[in-house]
């Protein structure tokens, strides 16, 4: 097992526990950026300029440490005593609030840049909590909050803020996410201390603000942290990935009969299982390094819950138990069975409320018994005898990341998710969708394959060996979609035996999947990615993206409803992205509205709801944007799954059950579609002749559909999930059969290639439903059902009644945002079920046989999109260039034109105005 460390110049950051990305480790080394050694002298003039009464100000004199102790000049900032005056562009008035915001001074930045200041320096009072809502006149909002504000606003992205008790070092710049790390300042005239006063001189000494290179100085060093981001996201995914096969291998040697039989007979179950695990372990690893576990924060309850169940806790124990007995973990066992105790503990909680019970899905312990060694949900939980060994390595995986600096021993650094974005989070475990579960047909050996190699692809050595010659090289690009060197090649086609062919693919053996290099026997079960998986790869998608997409497409809305918009006109807007993934562009989306509604309540204040204890204003906010205004389709269920991770990562309140979400976020294809017309009709042309048969019956559905998921929508935020969920599932029982309807009919379309034989089959759908109803439903449920056959299943999504308040009154959606597929019509054609193509060409008439997938998408966006609204998604070069006329929007859109579909910024936009 790999030794966990840590470098003696990053201790510092151990210490001041970052909240969010402010100084990121890579670049702390990649700069050499390392802390001098702190001495007792040093210590002791700290000691000079602290007050030890903790009832007082720690710092004596502000001005008098950043003068002694970091070296400061008053002549470089500005509002100190002897330094320049402090400009008024640096105060921000919020009228809204009858509040001005302001430093106390400000830094200058030497570099001569765009901006004249590196630094904003804020001062509060004694007693002042800076995390306490209302513990400033004026806006109710925290003062740590109201600085961050002021960072953003006024274009100053770093900040000091000097409390009573800590000196926080804040990074909050305009569409991103914040961070900050606090130096307790008592501590810093400790010999404890010591380190985290090297820490503090590292960062905000005089070198670092005004006399080092500019590409070392603080500015930089706080960009290049936010840049070196993608790295780490690249390294961790890479990680979660190999942590996935490595839980497949240690439950299938714990119960190979179990495992054997669900990938033989259910693979999507415990493909789906194994993510379910990883998902739960960020949730709980996230909240653990926010110190939202455990919900009680009394002594007591948190040594009882860092000794028994939390994550890093069980890491810490296995690690030290590694290093005492390095040969015997895959022998030692108790992990497994620890983690299984905490999933149940979050998932109905505990009488002491000790932990807040979640509810929801992902913890459900009944969605996958086979993980606690359970057949049926009826049995008695056996925990399986996964081992110590295995629980280690997957922890390893989702918690450190390899470190630099130390020659060719191979260590790991402990990771802080306190620093990760939810939008990064969600990114890297979307690394381990695509991919299935299925018993290895021969020996086999993982190789680097896919999309640059990345992927893990096991290649069958015994049908390899079948083969001779250059056939053999054919077969491992076709197969195992990895071209070879000649080297390589001459290797492969050389080996006569396992062994050689083992030893030929040595130099590309991907150890994730297949460790120290060793091929599994036949039937092992194994994580194979599917062909799409393979050709796309995976990728991070910043705030740097999703903000200024989010803000253009929310823009128009926003300015209809103007500044005085009510609480209730904020919540009545809904955004959706159709094709959502991970949730990136939803939780900014979510981000955005509830900074609006937080406005909001300041102009109408008598509409402010009661703040729970447990949540601020803009959490609050938050959790009401994500239940009413956000809507989310995804082909994937895995991936709905994760988005609502994502959601619930935004509005994580430590007192809380998950955010309801299932009504506004669900599974299907956004682009196999009926209308609710088209249903009530029983075909998907609607410029042919026929009776609507079934409208009646379905508007009177639909209509109580929609009532009922009002009640949802309003539901106030202490709404148990219990009543939420039985709510949502009466919902769906009755419309099921207008959704069965609706997918016979598509089904219809996919029975036949051809347009005649196609109408044969809709009208036989059709005469069912002029007959006995009982025997009718029947019938639509077994052609429906050929949908989820083969090896492209399909689910349709009927947006009209899957969401019907939304399209209310010919209504739509406000803004729809996203970054959908983009594919050839080969790639179309090669990766759905047949005929797939020809519904897209016969649902948008006006489209090209060549166009590409994602100019499906923009059509779509049109009937989806209420009037005069915007659709933003996010970019793709080869498209803008090339692809988009391929696809022409409705012509039936009355007092409507289209502008030139156009490359705008980081994003395509297709901008609907009135016709003139």
């Amino acid at each position: 097992m790999r030794e966990t460390y840590r470098d003696p110049a990053l201790e510092w950051l151990d210490h001041v526990q970052p909240v969010g990305l402010v100084v990121a480790p890579a670049v702390v080394k990649d700069l050499i950026l390392e802390p001098t050694p702190q001495s007792q002298i040093d210590s002791a003039e700290v000691e000079l300029l602290v007050d030890p009464d903790p009832a007082k100000l720690a710092l004596i004199d502000p001005w008098a440490f950043a003068e002694v102790i970091l070296g400061w000049e008053a002549r470089m900032v500005a509002g100190a005593p002897g330094g320049p005056a402090l400009p008024d562009s640096l105060s921000l008035r919020l009228p809204e609030y009858d509040t001005t915001l302001s430093p106390d001074w400000a830094v200058v930045d030497p570099s001569g840049g765009e901006l004249p200041w590196q630094l904003l320096v804020r001062l509060e009072g004694p007693g002042i909590d800076p995390d306490q809502r209302g513990a400033l006149g004026g806006w109710e909002a925290t003062p740590h909050q109201r600085f961050e504000r002021l960072l953003r606003e006024t274009g100053v992205s770093a900040g000091l803020m000097i409390t009573d008790k800590d000196i926080r070092l804040v990074y909050a710049p305009k569409g991103e996410t914040s961070g900050w790390l606090a130096f307790p300042i008592r501590s810093l005239a400790t010999v404890g201390g010591r380190a985290m006063l090297g820490g503090l001189k590292l960062m905000l000494d005089r070198g670092r603000l005004f006399t080092d290179a500019e590409d070392r100085r603080l500015p930089a060093v706080l960009k290049k942290s936010r840049e070196a981001q993608a790295a780490v996201s690249t390294a961790l995914a890479e990680q979660v990935l190999g942590a996935l096969h490595e839980l497949l291998r240690g439950l299938s040697a714990a119960d190979p009969g179990a495992i054997r039989k669900l990938a033989a007979e259910q693979p999507g179950h415990l493909y789906e299982g194994l993510l379910t695990v990883l998902m739960r372990l960020v949730f709980v690893l996230y909240a653990e390094d926010r110190d939202l576990l455990p919900s009680r924060t009394d002594g007591r309850s948190r040594a009882l819950y860092d000794n028994g169940y939390s994550v890093r806790g069980l890491y810490a124990k296995l690690t030290e138990d590694a290093a005492l007995n390095p040969d015997t973990m895959d022998e030692r066992r108790g992990g497994w069975g620890r983690l299984l105790a905490l999933f149940r503990l979050i998932h109905g909680g505990h009488p002491s409320h000790i932990i807040q019970a979640r509810g929801g899905k992902l913890f459900d312990p009944d969605i996958f018994p086979f993980l606690e060694g359970r057949t049926l949900d009826s049995d008695k939980p056996a925990v399986m005898t996964v081992s110590d060994g295995c629980v280690l390595r997957v922890l390893e995986g989702l918690m450190t990341l390899e470190a630099k600096g130390r020659g060719s021993d191979s260590t790991r650094e402990r990771l802080s998710y306190r620093t990760l974005d939810v939008e990064q989070i969600g990114s890297v475990y979307e690394t381990v969708m695509g991919f299935t579960v299925e018993p290895a047909a021969g020996r086999v050996l993982a190789i680097k394959a896919g999309k640059n190699n990345h992927t893990p692809v096991f290649v069958n050595l015994d049908a390899l060996l079948v083969k001779s010659g250059k056939d053999r090289v054919k077969y491992l690009k076709e197969d195992g979609d990895r071209a070879l060197t000649a080297a390589q090649a001459k290797a492969v086609e050389a080996a006569r035996s396992i062994a050689e062919a083992v030893a030929a693919l040595d130099s590309i053996v991907d150890e994730r999947a297949s460790p120290r290099k060793r091929e599994l026997p036949s039937g092992t079960p194994i994580l194979q990615p599917t062909d799409e998986r393979r050709r796309t790869g995976s990728h991070y998608t910043p705030r740097s993206l999703t903000g200024p997409i989010v803000r253009y497409a929310l823009q128009p809305a926003l300015e209809q409803l103007g500044a005085n918009a009510t609480p209730e006109q904020i919540l009545d807007l809904k955004v959706c992205d159709p094709a959502m993934g991970s949730g990136a562009f939803l939780v900014e989306a979510c981000r955005a509205l509830a900074a609006k509604l937080v406005v909001a309540w300041a102009h109408w204040p008598e509409r402010k709801p009661i703040i729970p204890a447990d949540e601020d204003e803009e959490l609050h906010a938050r959790r009401l944007v994500a239940q009413r205004c956000l809507y989310g389709v995804d082909k994937n269920p895995l991936a709905t799954d994760l988005a609502k991770l994502s959601l619930w990562l935004a509005t994580l309140a430590r007192d809380h059950e998950f955010t309801f979400l299932d009504h506004a976020l669900k599974s299907g294809d956004s682009l196999v579609s009926l209308t609710e017309a088209q249903i009530a009709a029983v075909h998907w042309d609607t410029s042919k002749p026929g009776l609507p048969l079934f409208r009646q019956l379905v508007e009177h559905r639909v209509a109580e559909v929609m009532n009922g998921r009002a009640e949802i929508r309003a539901a106030p935020d202490d709404t148990t999930r219990a009543i939420q969920e039985a709510r949502h599932r009466s919902l769906e029982g009755r419309l099921r059969d207008i959704r069965l309807i609706g997918d016979a009919v598509i089904a219809a379309f996919f029975a036949a290639d051809k347009p005649k034989d196609r109408e044969v089959k809709r009208t036989e759908v059709e005469s069912w439903l002029t007959g006995s109803l009982e025997a009718a439903w029947n019938k639509l449920t077994v052609i429906a059902k050929t949908l989820e056959q083969g090896e492209h299943p399909l689910a349709p999504f009927h947006w009209q009644i899957e969401f019907p308040e939304v399209f209310a009154d010919d209504g739509g959606f406000d803004a729809i945002v996203g970054n959908p597929p983009f594919a050839g019509k080969n790639t179309v054609v090669a990766g759905n079920r047949p005929a797939y193509h020809q519904w897209l060409t016969t649902a948008a008439t006006e489209s090209t046989a060549t166009a590409d997938l994602v100019a499906h998408f923009f059509r779509l966006a049109f009937p989806l999109n209420s009037f005069a609204r915007r659709v933003w998604f996010s970019r793709n070069e080869y498209y803008s260039r090339r692809r988009h006329s391929k696809v022409r929007p409705p012509l039936d859109m009355p007092q409507r034109r289209n502008d030139l579909l156009s490359a705008v910024s980081s994003a395509l936009v297709w901008r609907r105005v009135r016709g003139g």
